[in-house]
């Protein structure tokens, strides 16, 4: 995540909190502001030092109501690792997270709070009751394909589908998994351009859009390209 740089007061005031919560972890912002006016009145006034600390709330380096600042949030071993989990698995649910990162519920929500709030990652909300944490990059609009690949039976089809073409009928009977179940996550992977159909002897057929995961994990891993955008 990239930063907004600071200003030359900013970057003083962040410094001096930071130096301050190495011996006092305990306090919140509001009981460190009297401490920064102290050092640092003069040269600056108090106005200044409090319009400095809101710039820093504002880009992130701290969150008030907390004693953390950004360099603080990595250090941690949890929030790393749900941080890594969500890098390398871009639109994981609260669930799957969970689940693969053996993170009890209390212990999930407190770590993840703490990177949304400090802008390392972000939640979008895809139905009524279903979300996907994502890092806080741009992913050029396909959050929603990204999301919908987490799904284990999506994943599923996917694989099935990058080794062969299936109509709904062999998928479900080879995978084992209800016709039903098939046939709706078929329509989304079909409606999300994310697999094609053809027809074969009055049979549709199904097979992956290669080109479009392959474009897909370049966005996942960084490698961004100009004619992705123009084309999708």
């Amino acid at each position: 995540m990239k930063l907004e740089p600071l200003t030359k007061i900013e970057l003083e005031v962040y410094t001096a909190i930071k130096e301050l919560l190495k011996n006092h972890r305990q306090f919140k912002l509001q009981e460190i502001l009297p401490k920064c006016y102290k050092l640092l009145n003069p040269p600056y006034k108090n106005s200044e030092i409090s319009k400095a600390i809101n710039g820093l709330s504002q880009k992130r380096y701290i969150i008030k109501g907390t004693s953390l600042t950004h360099e603080d949030i990595l250090q941690n071993a949890v929030r790393k690792r749900i941080l890594t989990y969500i890098q390398i698995n871009p639109g994981a649910y609260n669930r799957k997270i969970r689940r693969d990162c053996s993170l009890g519920s209390n212990e999930f929500k407190w770590h993840l709070g703490m990177l949304i709030k400090f802008g390392f990652i972000k939640k979008i909300q895809f139905t009524a009751r279903s979300y996907g944490y994502f890092e806080n990059r741009d992913y050029m609009g396909h959050e929603k394909d990204l999301f919908l690949l987490q799904n284990e039976k999506v994943s599923q089809i996917i694989n099935y589908l990058s080794e062969k073409s299936g109509s709904i009928s062999n998928i479900a009977r080879d995978l084992d998994i209800h016709y039903n179940t098939i046939q709706k996550y078929v329509s989304l992977l079909e409606e999300r351009d994310l697999i094609h159909s053809y027809e074969n002897d009055d049979i549709t057929y199904f097979k992956v859009n290669e080109e479009l995961l392959i474009r897909l994990k370049k966005i996942v891993n960084g490698q961004v390209f100009v004619d992705f955008a123009s084309k999708y």
